[in-house]
């Protein structure tokens, strides 16, 4: 695929993502409450804020030097990530909890409403095996890596690492979309869930593109 060709599908996908982060922060504004926090919604608002955190820093790796054709890609996720950490960040001020969590145990998703499932033990396994507690994050390496290669190179790692970071924060959103006890976080969870699926199989897509 040519370098034109690929700078359309990426401006496609932005288009996107744009619209449906504007559509979702409209939804959200709305379906904020003052209520009581359960442990699933200071655990996903910690937590989730953390993930966050680390696509934040390495889209700022991609955009700080270099040469990338998913420049667009990006910012669109950059963006999108910002404004979800600035949301969660309110609720924890507002709550009086910290900004991050103590441990990396991930046990408050352990305290939903039924038992847990063989999906969710498999993911709570996989994150007390993980660096960090969570599965998907990239390492001090790859992100080492990440900020040496240039061009095509760098771009599909982008891509690498980007789609196992998101594959290792959807069962997270998927738990607190069924389980937080206040709507502003069920919403978030749920647009988190939705959006990064999409981001998915969009990133997928231009990996496959990248490859020919």
């Amino acid at each position: 695929m040519s370098a034109r060709q690929l700078a359309a599908v990426v401006a496609l996908l932005v288009a996107g993502i744009a619209l449906a982060t504007a559509y979702r922060l409209g939804e959200r504004a709305a379906a904020v409450r003052v209520q009581s926090p359960g442990p699933v919604d200071i655990g996903f608002a910690q937590f989730m804020r953390s993930h966050h955190d680390q696509a934040v820093v390495m889209t700022q790796i991609m955009l700080a030097r270099g040469n990338t054709q998913l420049t667009g890609l990006l910012r669109a996720i950059q963006t999108a990530q910002l404004i979800e950490i600035g949301e969660m960040k309110g609720w924890l001020l507002l709550w009086q909890r910290p900004l991050l969590p103590a441990t990396t145990s991930m046990d408050w998703m352990l305290l939903g409403k039924t038992a847990p499932d063989a999906a969710l033990s498999r993911y709570l396994s996989d994150c007390r095996a993980s660096p960090g507690g969570m599965p998907g994050l990239a390492s001090a390496a790859q992100l080492d890596e990440l900020r040496r290669l240039d061009g095509a190179a760098r771009d599909r790692l982008f891509l690498q690492l980007m789609i196992r970071h998101h594959q290792g924060g959807l069962p997270m959103a998927h738990f607190a979309a069924r389980n937080a006890e206040t709507v502003a976080v069920r919403t978030l969870a749920a647009d988190i869930e939705a959006h990064q699926a999409q981001e998915l199989a969009w990133m997928t897509l231009l990996t496959q593109r990248l490859s020919h």
